[in-house]
């Protein structure tokens, strides 16, 4: 999904965050039309955002910090962690069933770059947390828009990407994880990611 006024949005909300991690990877980010709510890190400092995480938010500080989160994984290298971990996995599939990269390794390697271990999880949250405090952007967005999407946790994703997940089957939201988001600081007021304007402009970016 490109759609120009959308992507100069999406370039406006990373400039935001950019804001509280002066250090902040440099990063490709892309929206893909599929119809899964998730979003994650990717080896090569690359996050994928899918476009209906973007249409089940309902403020940009939502989105900002699920992004955060991603953000955390890239500064972490927790991607290519995950990647040296499915290859091991894939091989040891292999040796097991005597075949090669069949669909069965394939799927396992997908899944466990796409889950990642607590550790990782905790070390993304804090990032993220951070980033936010020190960007002025509000951190209940992110925490409103995991227990929106907590609810909605009994349907499952069917379809062809099913096997992809929501965002909390690839991103572990326990309630101490959602506790743990708070208010901002005493003394810092937050400031908007997003114009209405840009925030409409990134709903339909996928046209």
């Amino acid at each position: 999904c490109n759609a120009a006024a959308g992507a100069a949005a999406l370039d406006r909300l990373t400039a935001r965050l950019a804001e509280g991690a002066p250090a902040m990877p440099s990063v490709s980010i892309r929206i893909y039309d599929i119809p899964v709510m998730n979003a994650f890190a990717l080896p090569g400092e690359r996050i994928v955002i899918m476009r209906e995480l973007i249409a089940k938010a309902e403020a940009p500080e939502e989105v900002a910090g699920v992004l955060a989160h991603e953000l955390g994984h890239v500064a972490g290298r927790h991607a290519e962690a995950q990647l040296i971990r499915a290859t091991g996995l894939q091989l040891l599939f292999s040796a097991a069933t005597g075949g090669g990269g069949d669909t069965i390794t394939t799927a396992a390697g997908l899944a466990a770059i796409l889950r990642y271990s607590r550790a990782a999880e905790g070390e993304a949250d804090a990032y993220a947390l951070a980033t936010l405090h020190a960007a002025a952007i509000d951190p209940l967005g992110l925490k409103r828009f995991f227990e929106r999407i907590r609810k909605e946790e009994g349907a499952p994703s069917g379809g062809a990407f099913g096997r992809i997940g929501s965002i909390f089957s690839t991103h572990p939201g326990t309630e101490d994880r959602i506790n743990a988001i708070g208010p901002l600081p005493d003394g810092i007021a937050s400031r908007p990611v997003l114009s209405d304007a840009e925030w409409q402009a990134l709903k339909k970016i996928c046209g």
